[in-house]
């Protein structure tokens, strides 16, 4: 017969389960929907500039200013998470991103569309570095990758799937109800998220946090030799990984280069989506199981040659489409073996302070590398773009290598690794 000692703990335990599915579901979820009204937005732009009569140059200067502002309070909301607990920060961001797409549904001129998708960024914010930080309280070790990598993948899903559904409703509803159904989710998962979900290290958190400043800690997390290379190898990267680069370019180059038409293009991108989806499940898997800093340097060195191979292979559909899905794993794979360095080399009280910095980090990365390879493009042709693309991977497994990685054992407990790299 079991003590009662005994079944309290196995009742703890299946509590404390509980609550860790349950916010991985939530937090997934609210990324998910996150994500969504991203790849909405370009989809509604052609009615809006004709409604509100505005041009490209608006546009550009619109979506540039979301973009450093919510790639600069990535730090904003790192901060707030050592005082705040983190799932009222995601559950109030996510509600007000909610509101905020009501407004832009609502919006009866430029400057009101303008202001209220900038203020759906400054919500958004936190999804990313407190998401991640509050996951990784609530899963350890073994656990840790894959549900990183769930809560990643949840977003690129959310990507992959909106654009045929929204453009359904776009039709039967116009933008505007289109833009505020969508509103909807985000509100009611931001309510959820603060009714009830947990943090388990808040009060910890806001303990320590009493005795430092953010900016104190970060210069404790920059002073991290291993963070540090991580978070050079990820700004390497950025110039070949993510959304931003390899899916803005790729289209280009079968259409400009290789002659596919709509159709083609189609089916390769669309491959090439699948792999962005299955890829970070099989990386954070791999993380859990293998040494991360490995598995993140075969996947970049895969990444380096398939982006190579893409040029090479000329006009095989066969071949490019194969290439495609197979970069969409590799490129795609590495951004939770990634996160799951960071929470490696961070202790609790640290790891808002680290996500903060990485996110940032590689928000302003991509910022930069995305009109540095569309310049590299038009002057020197998409082929050397691909070639540009494929020395990032290089250049950042250089960076795996030179920060030493494998001192980071798998099971140490994080804080012990930070103080000891410091």
């Amino acid at each position: 017969m079991k003590s009662p000692e005994h079944v309290h703990d196995i009742a703890v335990a299946d509590d404390a389960s509980a609550r860790s599915s349950a916010a991985l579901t939530l937090v997934s979820l609210a990324h998910g929907i996150n994500h969504a009204q991203g790849a909405l937005k370009p989809l509604v732009f052609p009615l809006v500039l004709r409604d509100l009569n505005f041009g490209y140059g608006e546009l550009g200067i619109m979506l540039g200013a979301a973009s450093a502002v919510g790639g600069l309070l990535q730090l904003g909301a790192g901060a707030l998470g050592r005082i705040l607990p983190r799932h009222q920060i995601l559950g109030i961001g996510n509600a007000s991103v909610g509101v905020c797409f009501v407004f832009v549904g609502l919006a009866q001129s430029y400057f009101q569309f303008f202001f209220w998708t900038v203020m759906s960024r400054v919500g958004g914010a936190a999804q990313h570095p407190v998401g991640a930080s509050l996951l990784s309280h609530h899963f350890k070790k073994r656990k840790l990758g894959t549900a990183l990598a769930t809560h990643f993948t949840a977003g690129n899903i959310g990507t992959a799937m909106i654009p045929l559904c929204a453009a359904i409703l776009i039709s039967l509803w116009g933008w505007r109800g289109t833009v505020i159904f969508f509103a909807v989710p985000a509100i009611l998962v931001g309510i959820a998220m603060s009714l009830w979900l947990k943090d388990p290290a808040s009060s910890q958190i806001r303990h320590e946090a009493r005795t430092s400043t953010f900016w104190q800690d970060s210069g404790q997390v920059i002073a991290n030799r291993n963070l540090r290379w991580i978070l050079i190898a990820a700004i390497v990267a950025a110039g070949g990984s993510g959304h931003g680069i390899i899916s803005s370019f790729l289209p280009l180059y079968l259409n400009h280069n290789l002659g596919m038409d709509a159709t083609a293009i189609g089916v390769v991108f669309t491959l090439m989506n699948i792999g962005s989806i299955f890829g970070p499940m099989l990386g954070g898997k791999l993380a859990d199981r293998c040494h991360p800093q490995r598995v993140l340097l075969t996947a970049y060195l895969l990444s380096a040659f398939t982006t190579l191979i893409i040029p090479a292979l000329g006009s095989s559909y066969v071949g490019v489409a194969i290439a495609s899905l197979i970069l969409g794993v590799t490129a795609f794979g590495t951004h939770p073996i990634l996160q799951t360095l960071v929470t490696h080399t961070t202790s609790d009280s640290s790891r808002d302070t680290g996500f903060a910095w990485f996110y940032t980090a590689t928000f302003l990365a991509g910022a930069f590398w995305s009109p540095a390879v569309g310049y590299l493009s038009e002057w020197l042709g998409l082929t050397v773009a691909f070639v540009a693309m494929a020395a990032s991977f290089i250049l950042a497994s250089a960076c795996v290598l030179f920060g030493r990685f494998h001192r980071i054992a798998i099971g140490q407990e994080p804080g012990a690794i930070a103080q000891r790299h410091h």
